[in-house]
């Protein structure tokens, strides 16, 4: 039996559900889109000139139901739903910091050294909330987002 490295299993479920937690607007705006899409299709109509069966389904809104019923019991449903009851559960501080986080995704440390996101959400965090916590408690507040999507994502049996 193959030992599973206990570590780097957290590490990558952390690293899943940070993804997810930070790119959620993008994904959900997608899937949004992929489902607005699926709902819009109608469905190819012609004229069955020849007199034999036609190639289209026999029941479009049937058809129609199961993919939808498909694309919303897709893992990226359960991740979005994920992201959404954290920020349901989550304070007002640390949805704040979960939004700045959110903007604040492309910014990276020109040396290597510390993520490039901390001092720009800790600015920021400052200026909307009038404190400026330390890059510690910015750090332990984001853990603490994180170990909670991945509690909830085990539970909704997300795929990391």
């Amino acid at each position: 039996m193959q030992a599973v490295d206990i570590k780097a299993q957290m590490k990558k479920e952390n690293q899943v559900a940070a993804n997810w937690l930070i790119y959620y607007r993008a994904r959900k705006r997608s899937y949004d889109e992929r489902r607005e899409e699926m709902l819009s299709s109608t469905g190819e109509r012609h004229e069955n000139i020849g007199g034999s069966r036609s190639s289209l389904p026999g029941k479009p809104v049937e058809s129609m139901v199961c993919k939808l019923a498909e694309h919303d019991a897709s893992d990226t449903a359960r991740w979005l739903r994920v992201v959404e009851s954290v920020q349901a559960i989550i304070g007002p501080k640390k949805r704040q910091l979960l939004e700045l986080r959110q903007e604040c995704r492309f910014y990276m440390s020109p040396d290597g050294g510390r993520p490039g996101w901390i001092a720009p959400v800790q600015q920021r965090f400052g200026e909307l909330t009038g404190e400026c916590p330390a890059e510690n408690k910015i750090r332990e507040m984001w853990y603490e987002i994180v170990g909670l999507a991945v509690r909830i994502a085990a539970i909704l049996n997300c795929k990391f």
